[in-house]
């Protein structure tokens, strides 16, 4: 069974009367545990997409099944409950809660999920050592590197044992080296965990690694790349 399944998803936005069609009839199929990415321009639908399988958007027409589940129709509370049990998010900036240790980031969803304190802490624990960053697990964001900030972000978003992981240009705010190293990270985990993944980016190597490549140009996907 594949673990996503979206057929001719369409999101249309209006800016005054005019429409805009950020996704246009877009069908994609990715078996469990694949690593896909996805590139193409500024403004071609990319994030848009990530949005539609995270739940964090709805599509005006189309259909969009995980691990089975159809997610046109949900409500807003099971869509919240959909993306905290089933999506990790890696963005390109990040987003960890300043005030937060690295340690007390990668526990918000598992709190939010309701988890015990003593689980949490565990899992979090382990999850910081996995990324790399034990011994820097009590600093805050910005005591760490852009590096170490993303690490943590991928460590956050693990802590729920996602079935799908959605990365948004997660080596933008990268230097090449550092690109490379999570990189490697993240087909690492792949190839671990088996993590089904999907990532939008402009980065050749996260593009050449990976299982599919997609190309979207104007809402649509132009070709399989490679």
């Amino acid at each position: 069974m594949a673990a996503i399944e979206a057929a001719n998803l369409t999101r249309t936005f209006h800016v005054g009367d005019e429409p805009v069609h950020a996704l246009d009839g877009v069908d994609l199929s990715l078996s469990e545990g694949e690593l896909a990415a996805v590139v193409g321009p500024s403004g071609s639908g990319k994030s848009t997409l990530l949005a539609l399988l995270g739940g964090l958007d709805t599509p005006t027409s189309g259909s969009i099944s995980v691990d089975g589940r159809e997610l046109a129709g949900l409500s807003p509370d099971e869509l919240a409950a959909y993306r905290c049990a089933s999506v990790g998010f890696i963005f390109k900036d990040f987003f960890l809660l300043s005030h937060l240790t690295a340690l007390e980031n990668v526990e918000t969803p598992l709190k939010l999920a309701g988890v015990p304190a003593g689980e949490r802490n565990t899992r979090a624990a382990e999850l910081i050592e996995l990324v790399g960053l034990a011994a820097r697990g009590d600093h805050l964001p910005r005591q760490l590197s852009g590096g170490e900030r993303q690490r943590v972000a991928i460590a956050r978003a693990l802590a729920n044992r996602p079935k799908l992981l959605l990365a948004d240009e997660p080596t933008g705010n990268l230097d090449t080296k550092t690109g490379h190293a999570i990189t490697e990270m993240l087909v690492e985990l792949n190839a671990a965990q088996g993590i089904t993944m999907l990532v939008v980016t402009h980065n050749p190597e996260v593009a050449e690694r990976a299982n599919q490549q997609l190309r979207m140009v104007d809402g649509r996907f132009e070709e399989e790349a490679a």
